[in-house]
């Protein structure tokens, strides 16, 4: 399982797309070698974080990102793991 932190949903996308499937340019070490690997953001994961952590740890980075994006990223993470 990989988390991302990461706030830009193309390079998220593609990150995401190489750890589960492989890389998609067949550039990297890992063109063509489907990891299988499921894919979260940090985002995703705020109900499973104890609120002491989050507030310290995220909540400002948190308030730095639109509610639009998030969503976006969610919906993006969503769709690669096949939820």
């Amino acid at each position: 399982m990989l988390v991302f932190g990461l706030n830009e949903p193309g390079n998220l996308r593609i990150m995401a797309t190489t750890f589960k499937d492989g890389d998609p340019s067949y550039a990297g070490a890992l063109g063509g070698i489907a990891l299988g690997l499921k894919s979260y953001h940090i985002f995703e994961l705020k109900d499973e974080i104890p609120a002491e952590v989050w507030a310290r740890e995220m909540a400002f980075k948190e308030l730095e990102v639109e509610d639009a994006l998030i969503e976006q990223i969610c919906t993006i993470m969503r769709e690669i793991r096949g939820d």
